[in-house]
C-alpha cells in the first residue's frame, strides 16, 4: 500500500463517511425550515433544508471538490475538474449530500447534549496519523522526514494542517455520537467464530513476514557502506552503527528497524535481497534509487492462518461497529423525518434520476418542490 492509499484509509476510518465533507453551517435549534431555494446571507443558495439548519450549494460543490480530490489521491492521479451538472458531478454530489446531513444532524446533537473533543484528543489522532504515515512510508521505501512526509500527504488530498485538525475534531464528534445513540450490544463468543471461520481463507491467512532493520548510505557513500560492513562482520552493533551512519531519519534512532512485512512493501531491489536471504544474513550494499542499504533479516515469520485468539477482539470490535454502523444509520434516518428535511430538485440522493417519470407517471408523494417555491408538507 502506497503513502497515498494508507492516508486515505486513516481519513475514512477516523471520519466515517462524513469526513469527506467540509463543516456545514449550523443554525439555531428550534426554528422552522425555511424552503430551499431562498438565499442566505451570504447569498449561497439553499438547496436542502430541515427544521434547525440547512445546506447550501456551495457547500454541495465545495464537498465534491474534496471527494473528487481524494479519490484521485486514492489513486495517484490529477483530480479531474467535475462540472456542476456533468454526471460525474450528480453522481458525487448523491454521496455528499447524505454525508453532509450525516454532518450536520451529529453536530446539532453533539451542540444540544454537550457532547465535545478535547484539544488532546485531537492532537492525540493527529500524532497517530503521523506515526502511521511515517511507518508505511518507511516500510515503503520512501525516504524522508516524517513530518514533511505527513505534510506532503496532506496536500494531496487538498487540506491544510489547519483544515485537517478541523476534520479530525469533527470526525470524533460524529464518532462520539455515534457511540451514544448507538450503542450497540457485544456480539457472542458464538457469533465472533462463526465470523472467523467464514473469513479465514480471505482475512485471517497471512504471508510470510520478514523482520528487517538497514542502513542507508547516500549514493556517494558506497565504500563508507562497504567499511560499516566490515564492522558488522567483525561484530560490531547493527544499531549503533545505524543510528551513527544511517540516512534514514524515520528509523535511524531505532537501529534501522522496519518491522516485519511481507513481501512487495519495498522497491524491487531491496524487496528482492530481502526476501532472498536467509534469517540472520547481512546483505549489501544493496543500491536503490534512495543510495546504498546494508540489510540484515532479523527473523522470518513463516505464512499461515493467524490463530483465533490473537484476532478475536478485532474481530468482535469490527461486528460491534457494523452493527454500531446500522443503528446509527436508523437514527440519522428518524432525525431526517422528525426535521422535516426538503430538497431541491436534483438533491433528493433517494429520488429517481432528474427527467425520470415516476413508477405509474404520477409524481412522488413528497416530492421537493421547484426552486424558489415553498414545499408541500
Amino acid at each position: 500500500m502506497g503513502l497515498v492509499a494508507l492516508i486515505y484509509l486513516l481519513f475514512r476510518k477516523t471520519f466515517l463517511a462524513a469526513s469527506l465533507a467540509v463543516l456545514a453551517s449550523l443554525a439555531l435549534m428550534g426554528c422552522g425550515a425555511a424552503p430551499p431555494g431562498e438565499e442566505v446571507g451570504s447569498g449561497a443558495k439553499k438547496v436542502v433544508t430541515y427544521e434547525g439548519g440547512e445546506i447550501t450549494e456551495g457547500e454541495v460543490v465545495e464537498g465534491v471538490e474534496r471527494l473528487s480530490a481524494q479519490s484521485a489521491a486514492q489513486t495517484g492521479q490529477q483530480a479531474p475538474e467535475v462540472k456542476p451538472g456533468s454526471p460525474e458531478f450528480d453522481a458525487a454530489k448523491a454521496q455528499v449530500v447524505p454525508q453532509l446531513l450525516t454532518q450536520d444532524l451529529a453536530l446539532s446533537y453533539a451542540e444540544e447534549n454537550d457532547i465535545t473533543v478535547s484539544d488532546e484528543e485531537v492532537q492525540s489522532e493527529i500524532d497517530t496519523t503521523k506515526q502511521a504515515v511515517a511507518e508505511q512510508a518507511r516500510t515503503a521505501g520512501q525516504e524522508g522526514d516524517p513530518e514533511q512526509l505527513f505534510q506532503d500527504a496532506l496536500k494531496q488530498f487538498g487540506f491544510t494542517e489547519a483544515s485537517f485538525r478541523e476534520e479530525v475534531r469533527t470526525g470524533l464528534t460524529v464518532q462520539k455520537v455515534q457511540e451514544e445513540v448507538a450503542g450497540g450490544a457485544d456480539p457472542t463468543e458464538k457469533e465472533v467464530r462463526a465470523y472467523y471461520d467464514e473469513n479465514k481463507e480471505t482475512q485471517f491467512t497471512r504471508p510470510e513476514q520478514r523482520c528487517i532493520r538497514h542502513i542507508l548510505f547516500n549514493k556517494d557513500q558506497e565504500d563508507l557502506a562497504n567499511d560499516v560492513k566490515g564492522e558488522l562482520e567483525d561484530g560490531g552493533d547493527f544499531a549503533a552503527l545505524a543510528k551513527e551512519h544511517s540516512q534514514d531519519p524515520s528509523n535511524k534512532d531505532q537501529g534501522g528497524d522496519l518491522g516485519c512485512v511481507p513481501k512487495g512493501q519495498f522497491v524491487p531491489e531491496f524487496d528482492d535481497a530481502a526476501f532472498g536471504a536467509e534469517e540472520g544474513e547481512l546483505l549489501g550494499p544493496v543500491e536503490t534509487e534512495f543510495g546504498f542499504h546494508l540489510i540484515e533479516v532479523t527473523e522470518i515469520q513463516p505464512g499461515g492462518e493467524t490463530p483465533f485468539e490473537e484476532v478475536a477482539q478485532d474481530i468482535e470490535e469490527q461486528i460491534k461497529g457494523e452493527q454500531q454502523a446500522g443503528e446509527f444509520q436508523a437514527w440519522i434516518d428518524g432525525e431526517l423525518k422528525k426535521r422535516k428535511v426538503k430538497y431541491l430538485p436534483g438533491y433528493d440522493p433517494n429520488a429517481p434520476p432528474e427527467g425520470a417519470a415516476p413508477e405509474g407517471g404520477a409524481p412522488e408523494e413528497g416530492a421537493p418542490a421547484p426552486e424558489g417555491e415553498q414545499p408541500q408538507e
